[in-house]
């Protein structure tokens, strides 16, 4: 089979770029082909289209780019001339860039797409449930207008309110022949919004066990945050963990818009324990879970199985996330890993104090979360279940 993987950033380490790269080479072991289209940055092939990210300017003239880009659509066309025959186009993120007006192209000429829903973009304009003051469904199922208001994403979130307007009126994604959720909670979602139930299959997302080298000692009080240092990822709360649990030693790994701030921030509360360590690649990121007491995901926004956080399980190392429901599907307080209070400091110093006191609870909770994961996100059952996704599309898409 030859499969085709769509995703707008694939130059750009993230959790869904890792989740790609890692479900394509298990397929190529398989024996499947496996090829990539994406948008074009820095040294990306010259055959896809430039990156260009519309949401940074309030330019009305970039509203319809964001709706329909007519050269991705053009260049994904050349690009299938000289590739050969695909029999699925497996999309990821296209949403803002390549759009979905690569949609037809796929489908004109045979091509069952199968689409991966990563976040919530397709239900929420600004894609996380979330406002400055905590988590917001107000634009959920079919309210967009809320995310106009100034306590949202104000003139920014008119373009992103109409673009989804757009795309739902418009039927943009009707091409889809399935869309794999990677939670119950996700296909609800996407139900609400009006995708047919027929369409929606629950797959959790796989998980290749980080292997932890044994070189590496592991630290009695070190508390680590890997991810994108951006507002809803809640990096901040590090900070206060790093002041109110002075004894311990926190690392945040990643870098992003807050990554400047965070620093100077970190200086004039003199948080000497506090270390910012950059973007990891698979390796550096290993050593580093392997010196972590607990891996901890401050996320202000409802994660949609967050794979730094499912990593962090597979490879036994406890987690201590925000009390969102989203998250109830793997974290069981005190059983797969410890809750606090989200976007509480005090909460989250409070059950890091418990996690440093409690060693052998911790033993007991990493064994169990990291069954769990084993059971829930094997690479290889949840393969064979896309595979045999991808043929049912294919018959799918076939029939008239």
């Amino acid at each position: 089979m030859h499969i085709l993987h769509v995703e707008k950033m694939l130059f750009s380490p993230s959790g869904v770029t890792s989740t790609v790269h890692a479900l394509a080479e298990m397929q190529r072991r398989r024996g499947h082909t496996v090829s990539f289209f994406s948008c074009r940055k820095g040294d990306s092939p010259p055959e896809f289209p430039p990156f260009r990210d519309f949401t940074a300017t309030l330019n009305p003239l970039a509203l319809w780019p964001m709706i329909h880009n007519a050269q991705a659509a053009k260049m994904l066309e050349a690009f299938l001339d000289s590739l050969g025959p695909v029999d699925v186009a497996h999309v990821h993120n296209i949403y803002h860039h390549l759009t979905p007006s690569i949609l037809p192209v796929l489908a004109r000429r045979g091509i069952a797409i199968v689409m991966t829903v990563h976040d919530y973009r397709l239900a929420c304009p600004t894609k996380h449930f979330l406002r400055p003051n905590g988590v917001c469904m107000r634009c959920w199922p079919h309210a967009l207008r809320h995310a106009v208001s100034p306590r949202c994403a104000g003139a920014g979130g008119a373009m992103l309110a109409i673009e989804t307007f757009v795309q739902r009126a418009r039927h943009r994604y009707r091409w889809v022949d399935t869309f794999l959720c990677p939670s119950d909670f996700v296909a609800k979602i996407m139900g609400g919004i009006g995708v047919p139930p027929e369409k929606l299959q629950v797959v959790p997302n796989p998980v290749e066990r980080l292997v932890l080298p044994l070189d590496v000692l592991r630290k009695t009080n070190c508390f680590v945050f890997a991810g994108r240092l951006t507002a809803e990822k809640g990096p901040e709360l590090m900070l206060d963990l790093a002041e109110r649990l002075s004894a311990a030693e926190v690392v945040i790994a990643g870098e992003g818009t807050m990554l400047e701030g965070l620093k100077r921030d970190a200086a004039r509360r003199k948080l000497a324990r506090l270390t910012f360590a950059g973007s990891l690649g698979r390796k550096p990121l290993a050593r580093l879970f392997a010196s972590a007491t607990a891996v901890v995901m401050p996320s202000r926004c409802l994660e949609n199985s967050p794979q730094t956080m499912l990593e962090a399980m597979a490879a036994g190392r406890a987690v201590i996330v925000p009390d969102h429901t989203t998250l109830q599907a793997w974290v069981t307080d005190g059983k797969t890993g410890r809750v606090f209070h989200a976007g509480s400091g005090e909460s989250l110093a409070a059950v890091a104090a418990e996690v440093l006191a409690d060693p052998a609870g911790r033993e007991t909770m990493e064994y169990q979360a990291a069954e769990l994961i084993a059971k829930r996100h094997d690479a290889s059952a949840i393969e064979t279940r896309i595979e045999e996704l991808y043929r049912e599309a294919q018959q799918r898409c076939a029939s008239p």
